[in-house]
């Protein structure tokens, strides 16, 4: 009876001891992928088409056909990353010949306007799946700033505004790997951007939508 007894007590703290060795063994999460267990980086460039809004569209009413995104990621376990972004933005409107207005004198010239921005932005970015997964969609919050451009060609006269100025941008997006853990891969985004500037035609704010695609790269 006391052999019994001893064997049935035995069986019953095996199992415990099993788990108790396995969640204190060290290497018990060795299998998993290095993307979801620790820091790790990504990089990406985009090219895209960008439509002007409020302010921006009076000034200029055309799709900016020259649009580079570029961004950098540091990407965490949690799912969630911090980044630095940039690029290049450009747009351009010609007016055929009329009187204007220039200087406190008129003037008959063709009009050219012209806008650029080079955004300078930290940004905070979750994803709805795994820093591992072939599938990865996300949304992101950017702020900072912008350098921005402002030239209006009045014939060979021009009114220009250079300056840095204050600018968000959130955005949605997808990145595709084709298979779990690959490297590379291509993104897709769509990002409302809004430059906190005020001059000349351009009144208000300098607002767009960008659409963009391009090709990424993770690393550990």
């Amino acid at each position: 009876m006391k052999r019994f007894l001893l064997l049935a007590l035995l069986a019953g703290a095996l199992p415990y001891s099993t788990k108790a060795q396995y969640v204190n063994e060290p290497y018990s999460n060795v299998l998993e992928s290095t993307y979801n267990r620790y820091v790790t980086f990504n990089f990406s460039a985009r090219y895209g088409v960008a439509l002007p809004m409020g302010g921006q569209k009076t000034y200029i009413d055309k799709v900016s056909a020259t649009n580079l995104a570029l961004d950098g990621e540091w990407l965490f376990p949690q799912r969630f990353s911090i980044g630095l972004k940039s690029g290049y933005q450009y747009a351009q409107m010609r007016l055929p010949r009329q009187a204007i207005d220039y200087d406190g004198q008129t003037i008959s010239a063709v009009q050219t306007r012209t806008f650029s921005v080079i955004p300078a932005m930290a940004s905070l970015s979750y994803y709805f799946a795994e820093n591992a997964g072939a599938i990865r969609p996300y949304v992101q919050m950017a702020g900072g700033g912008a350098f921005v451009n402002y030239v209006n060609y009045f014939g060979t006269l021009a009114d220009q505004s250079r300056v840095f100025r204050g600018a968000i941008a959130p955005a949605v997006g997808v990145k595709f790997y084709g298979q779990r853990e690959n490297k590379f891969g291509a993104e897709i985004q769509a990002q409302y951007q809004n430059v906190f500037f005020n001059y000349g035609q351009l009144s208000g704010s300098a607002p767009s939508l960008m659409l963009s695609a391009g090709l990424i790269y993770r690393w550990y």
